[in-house]
């Protein structure tokens, strides 16, 4: 296991690569589906896409508590990503649907998940 140095240089030591790879793919997915979400508003004002930008601001917060390693963080994200697959496959967004799955499933994989534990 590679271990990445903290950005902060503190005295928290260091983040797993895991961790960090999974903070990289909740910001990925923030970006993402703030696009979309922006592109689907300015193009049909669907109210609909309102909700997916609030929950890529939500997404954009969640990516700094993931790199924190905190569990609540962890276990919101994974609710977060069920919902996410729902609400871009209602929009007929596949590659939303795709990344959320992505990322559940690397969240959930017991390499990650060991990283966030009580």
């Amino acid at each position: 296991m590679t271990e990445i140095p903290m950005a902060s240089g503190g005295s928290e030591g260091t983040r797993p690569r895991e961790v960090t790879i999974a903070g990289y793919l909740i910001l990925l997915e923030a970006i993402t589906g703030l696009i979309a979400a922006g592109i689907t508003y300015y193009i049909w004002e669907d109210e609909l896409s309102l909700l997916g930008i609030v929950l890529a601001i939500v997404a954009f917060w969640l990516y700094t508590m993931i790199l924190k390693q905190d569990y609540s963080a962890w276990m919101i994200t994974v609710i977060f990503n069920i919902l996410a697959v729902f609400l871009y496959a209602t929009g007929s967004n596949w590659a939303g649907v795709g990344l959320s799955l992505i990322c559940f499933i690397y969240l959930i994989s017991p390499n990650v998940k060991v990283h966030f534990t009580k």
